[in-house]
C-alpha cells in the first residue's frame, strides 16, 4: 500500500515538474526574436488631434516636430504595425505592441503637432524633437537605455533619466531641473539657461551652460561639468565631481 502510494506521488511529481518544463519553454518562446523572414514594408496614418504629450516605448524610432497641424505616420514592416496600439488619452499620445518580444525590424513614428508640454520614452527608443520655440514648460523622461536629441527654446526644462538613457539638449531656456540615475547623461552644453538644479547618482553625468546659479547633489560616482560662472551649491558624494569646463 504504502509503495503504491509513493509510486503515485511519483508519479505525480514527475508529471507536475514536466508540465511546468514545457510552460517554461512556451513562455521563452514567446520572448525570442521570430523568424520574421523579408522585411514587407508598409506605413499607416493615423487622424489624431489635440495631444500635447507624448508616451512610447518599444524601441521606436520617434520623430517629433513643430507643425500647424497634427500628424501621426508610423512606417515599418507589415506585421509589427498590425500588432501596434496607438491612442490618445487625456491629450497624451500613446503607443506601444499588443505583444511583447523581440522585433527583427524597427518601427518609425512621425508626429507633428503644434505644441508639446512632455515627451515619455522608454524601452531602448530613439527620439529627435524639432522646431518648438517659447515653450512654457517641457517635461522629458526617458527610461531604459533611451537616447533623445531635443532642439528648441523652453522657459522650464524638467528633465528625469534612468537606466543608461541619454538626453542631449540645443537651444536655450530660462531654468533647467534634472534627475538623473543609472548611468545616465545630460548633455546640455548647448543649451544657455539662467538656473540649473541637478540631482545626480548612480555614476550618471551631466554636462550643462549656466549663466546664474547652479545646484548640484551628486553621488555615486557621478559627475558634473558646467560652463558659464554661475554661483554654486555643491553636495557631493561617493567620488563625485562638480567642475568648471
Amino acid at each position: 500500500m504504502n509503495t503504491t502510494k509513493i509510486t503515485q506521488r511519483k508519479s505525480t511529481l514527475f508529471y507536475t515538474v514536466g508540465l511546468l518544463i514545457v510552460l517554461l519553454n512556451l513562455a521563452g518562446c514567446s520572448l525570442k526574436r521570430e523568424d520574421a523572414g523579408p522585411y514587407q514594408g508598409d506605413q499607416q496614418t493615423y487622424a489624431f488631434t489635440d495631444f500635447d504629450r507624448i508616451d512610447m516605448g518599444s524601441a521606436f524610432i520617434i520623430t517629433v516636430q513643430q507643425g500647424t497641424t497634427y500628424g501621426v505616420t508610423v512606417e515599418g514592416d507589415r506585421r509589427n504595425l498590425n500588432d501596434l496600439q496607438v491612442y490618445t488619452r487625456n491629450g497624451t499620445l500613446m503607443a506601444q505592441y499588443r505583444v511583447a518580444r523581440r522585433r527583427e525590424y524597427q518601427t518609425s513614428f512621425t508626429i507633428t503637432m503644434p505644441t508639446l508640454r512632455s515627451v515619455d520614452f522608454s524601452g531602448a527608443s530613439r527620439s529627435t524633437i524639432t522646431g518648438f520655440s517659447n515653450l512654457n514648460t517641457l517635461d522629458v523622461t526617458l527610461s531604459g537605455a533611451s537616447e533623445c536629441q531635443f532642439t528648441g527654446q523652453a522657459t522650464g526644462t524638467n528633465v528625469k533619466l534612468s537606466g543608461a538613457s541619454v538626453l542631449r539638449l540645443s537651444g536655450q531656456g530660462t531654468a533647467l531641473s534634472a534627475d538623473l540615475s543609472g548611468a545616465s547623461l545630460l548633455q546640455a552644453f548647448g543649451y544657455l539657461v539662467d538656473n540649473v538644479g541637478l540631482d545626480a547618482s548612480g555614476a550618471s553625468n551631466a554636462n550643462v551652460n549656466v549663466a546664474s546659479a547652479l545646484v548640484v547633489d551628486a553621488s555615486g560616482a557621478s559627475n558634473i561639468r558646467y560652463r558659464g560662472k554661475p554661483t554654486v551649491q555643491q553636495r557631493v558624494s561617493g567620488a563625485s565631481t562638480v567642475q568648471n569646463d
